[in-house]
């Protein structure tokens, strides 16, 4: 597991607790009108920023215990947290060529098989990332204490420590890629240039023998359609 400092990051980390603690009983209230359905809910789109300078923010939310078929069981599922409520990953919109500053907090505290390739942080300014753990501090499958060990600031994360990835490519040119630890905060920003891209998680955490069916290959779940526009 990657050994977090108790160093100071600023401002951010500050933004993210505050984004994780509502986020936090968001998640919890929405698992059960998620188990009911095979399909996230419905889809949308982050609103974008009119005419500020100030980055434009994207959060996203994984959680674990959502229910995809009667043969596939439990998957888990990327969300967008936008409005106090969490919406469907299968299209996401963002402003074209204008920062975005991306979070993403993640309730699952298992890790994955992937390719060493997606340890790296790639296509965020500086090459970086910020870790912040441990988003499961009030769940009942993790500490019942707050318990935050502070941030650091990476440009790769061990191979067996990574739980999910927001990755975006073109062939084997990698665009973006944010390497997701398990019960972490992750902050990073990045900016694209106009397009539609196709954001996948790179490590298999679906179902079937490889673990890329199910969720892997469903849009709004671990992969879907991202606009720069």
């Amino acid at each position: 597991m990657i050994k977090l400092q108790n160093k100071s990051v600023g401002n951010i980390i500050v933004t993210v607790i505050v984004v994780l603690i509502a986020a936090g009983g968001l998640a919890t209230g929405l698992f059960a009108s998620h188990l009911s359905s095979n399909t996230p809910v419905e889809q949308t789109q982050g609103n974008l920023s009119t005419g500020s300078s100030a980055p434009f923010q994207l959060v996203l939310v994984i959680t674990t215990n959502n229910f995809y078929n009667a043969s596939v069981g439990y998957q888990p599922a990327y969300f967008v947290l936008q409005n106090g409520t969490l919406q469907s990953s299968a299209n996401i919109t963002i402003p074209a060529n204008q920062k975005v500053e991306l979070t993403v907090i993640n309730y699952d505290n298992g890790n994955g098989t992937v390719s060493p390739i997606y340890a790296n942080v790639t296509g965020t300014i500086n090459g970086k990332e910020t870790i912040i753990n441990n988003t499961n501090v009030n769940s009942t499958n993790g500490n019942s204490q707050i318990n935050v060990n502070g941030g650091a600031v990476v440009s790769s994360v061990p191979v067996n420590n990574i739980a999910h990835t927001f990755t975006i490519q073109n062939g084997s040119n990698i665009i973006l890629n944010i390497p997701v630890v398990p019960s972490s905060v992750v902050q990073a920003t990045f900016e694209l240039s106009p397009g539609v891209y196709t954001w996948q998680c790179e490590v298999s955490c679906g179902s079937g023998p490889t673990g890329w069916g199910g969720a892997m290959e469903a849009p709004g779940w671990m992969t879907g359609t991202l606009t720069a526009d």
